[in-house]
């Protein structure tokens, strides 16, 4: 499995598609990506429109403001909300903030799992809502939230350029920074692992030295100068054990 981090960052958002052939498999994959999604309340107030006939894909993609490159995509995903179920729970704010956040958090998932598979996508918000509600028949409680191109990228764009974490990360209130919060974060990650490392240790010492005083005291006492030399050994050990755990 890749690391969630690598595919975030190498994702890509594509432009021309090839008319190549996508599984259903992997298009169902895509979908139980996008249901897993976190939701405010768990309400899941999601439905997904698959469009795949050539006319309809071209119509949609007149739609979309002449983004005709996404008819070539192999399917179009429409992602769309029942807002009105939103709104029951938390009002206003559930159907124009939530409502909004659910089917985002939907649209990232897609993309994400679609690049895992090696598939190509374009994430569209620009579209006409009103025509695209009338080609698809999508009833006028139901809002339209997004569109996701899905299929084989023609070619893989160049990475974008992204803002570094310092000018984007505050640390307790607004406008507070320090200087290259990466590494700060790094450096403490460092701290707290030697850390870990250090308990783990003195951790497996202590069941190890609790191990030999117990075969120790399972035998008869000796009373000549093996003796003498092993309880000193076991001091010395003991002093040992005592310096990690207070370090």
């Amino acid at each position: 499995m890749s690391d969630i981090l690598d595919l975030i960052k190498s994702r890509r958002t594509i432009k021309e598609f090839q008319p190549k052939f996508v599984s259903w498999e992997n298009i169902s994959r895509v979908l139980d990506a996008g249901r897993h999604a976190p939701s405010c309340g768990n309400l899941q107030n999601w439905k997904f429109i698959l469009v795949y006939n050539s006319d309809q894909k071209q119509s949609l993609a007149e739609l979309c403001y002449g983004q005709y490159e996404i008819a070539l995509a192999w399917i179009l995903i429409v992602v769309c909300a029942e807002p009105e179920k939103a709104e029951r729970y938390y009002g206003s704010r559930g159907r124009n903030l939530y409502t909004v956040q659910n089917c985002a958090a939907v649209t990232q998932n897609m993309l994400l799992e679609a690049h895992s598979l090696g598939l190509g996508t374009r994430w569209v918000g620009a579209f006409d809502e009103e025509g695209v509600r009338n080609l698809l028949n999508v009833p006028a409680e139901i809002s339209i939230q997004s569109i996701v191109a899905l299929g084989h990228a023609k070619d893989t764009p160049e990475k974008p350029p992204k803002f570094p974490l310092e000018p984007i990360t505050y640390f307790s209130k607004w406008r507070s920074r320090i200087k290259d919060p990466a590494k700060y974060m790094n450096d403490i990650a460092s701290i707290l692992a030697r850390k870990k490392d250090a308990a783990a240790g003195a951790v497996k010492q202590v069941i190890s030295e609790g191990k030999e005083l117990f075969k120790s005291d399972s035998k008869p006492d000796a009373k000549d100068e093996s003796g003498e030399k092993d309880k000193t050994e076991k001091s010395e050990k003991k002093t040992e054990k005592e310096y990690i755990i207070n370090y």
